[in-house]
């Protein structure tokens, strides 16, 4: 006999595997979930009846492709949540509406040139307005609720994700920025480093997928790694892994930034460009044939080689990511000769980043989604896990089902 504690825990159990199921899907008519999942009809009805009763659920039609009477067709609904998706560089703020099935409903940006963290968070209450705006005069809902946001800067984020740590050129750190966001915006926040979204994105869509370990190397303003172990992003004990700018170099002083635009732009000068050069203009130079710039593109490949080898001979990635400037032909081809010619004893793979310029937002959109989902389905299943008043045969059914126990027969006599 099952106890009331342990009745309350399968219900929840079985109630999560039926959304599970639903969002793994576009629509599913209730016998494919019942056969998804191994629950009986009657727990796989009253789970989908307490869904659709509190929105996170809809009917979705009819499906008459079917033989016999045709089936109601469910989905999760898009619509019961939205959370939002921060990009704040270092010249712009770029945001996205997501909703709860992962999908961006607006998207908004806007130079940014205030280092102030009340600043910057009012920025982004501002792009959110205008989301919400957009969203609400698409759909006609009469309010459209932010219900969490996830924020990616180029900063170090504690493992609160609160905490700002460093920002290079930013404001100074501290836990300001997450408290002025989460006041203006009136939800739950997340920060996080912009080159761990990026490498999350990379992760979903891009290079990495299906990758169990992979390193993201992105070269802008700075050069910052994305480290994915075992599936997983990895952020250090205290969120500062892959501030790889920083490993020494030949030639270079300890503690000083070895590769990036700024020290970009000092070999620039030193072999007598302009000074104040971008990356891109030093390498559009190295492409019109300025042998000064070909130097320039030259030393900044080697150092980068150097870096892959080192994380390689520490981490051996199955990939290394390249993103940003460093993902440029001009420097890529040089990085792969450099590393064959004179490292070719390690077997490392290099390519360039798949996924879009944008990558940080992506990023941040889909852990958005993830933290969204999660909250909607927890709340959910505890108000299935409350309502429900499973019938004992079915209990005792789905409890022998999730153990692995169930008794012979039982599926025949319980799936449509």
């Amino acid at each position: 006999m099952l106890l009331a504690g342990d009745q309350r825990l399968l219900r929840e159990i079985n109630a999560r595997a039926v959304l599970e199921v639903l969002d793994a899907h576009d629509t599913l008519g209730r016998p494919e979930i019942v056969a998804a999942t191994g629950l009986s009809k009657t727990t796989v009805a009253l789970a989908l009846r307490t869904f659709v009763e509190h929105g996170l659920v809809e009917e979705a039609g009819l499906d008459h492709d079917r033989r016999g009477p045709a089936a109601t067709l469910y989905r999760v609904d898009p619509e019961h949540g939205y959370a939002l998706a921060v990009d704040i560089g270092h010249v712009r703020v770029r945001v996205a509406l997501v909703d709860l099935v992962g999908r961006v409903r607006a998207r908004a940006e806007q130079p940014l040139s205030a280092k102030e963290p009340e600043a910057r968070a009012s920025a982004v209450e501002k792009l959110a307005a205008h989301c919400v705006a957009a969203v609400r005069h698409d759909t006609g809902a009469e309010s459209v609720a932010i219900r969490c946001a996830v924020v990616g800067l180029p900063a170090i984020v504690g493992a609160d994700h609160a905490m700002v740590r460093r920002v290079p050129g930013l404001e100074k750190g501290g836990p300001t920025l997450h408290a002025a966001l989460e006041q203006g915006l009136g939800c739950p926040v997340v920060l996080e480093n912009d080159v761990n979204l990026a490498a999350i994105a990379e992760q979903r869509t891009g290079a990495g997928k299906g990758l169990d370990s992979f390193v993201l190397l992105r070269l802008g303003i700075g050069l910052g790694a994305g480290i994915v172990i075992d599936g997983k992003l990895h952020r250090g004990a205290s969120g500062g892994a892959g501030e790889v700018a920083f490993l020494p170099q030949p030639g270079r002083a300890l503690g000083a930034e070895s590769i990036g635009a700024a020290s970009l732009a000092t070999s620039a000068k030193e072999a007598g460009l302009p000074a104040g050069l971008a990356p891109h203009e030093v390498l559009d130079l190295a492409a019109d044939g300025d042998e000064r710039a070909v130097a320039v593109v030259d030393e900044l490949a080697g150092r980068l080689a150097v870096l892959i080898a080192s994380v390689a001979l520490l981490l051996e990635p199955q990939k290394i990511v390249l993103a940003g400037v460093a993902r440029e032909d001009a420097v890529l081809g040089r990085v792969q000769t450099y590393l064959a010619e004179r490292v070719g004893i390690l077997p490392i793979v290099v390519e360039p980043s798949a996924v879009a310029a944008d990558a940080v937002l992506l990023g941040a959109a889909a852990l958005a989604r993830d933290t969204l989902r999660d909250q909607a389905f927890t709340a959910a299943v505890r108000r299935a896990a409350e309502s429900e008043d499973l019938p004992d045969d079915d209990a005792h059914l789905d409890a022998d089902r999730a153990t692995g126990h169930a008794p012979r027969g039982a599926d025949d006599a319980r799936t449509l």
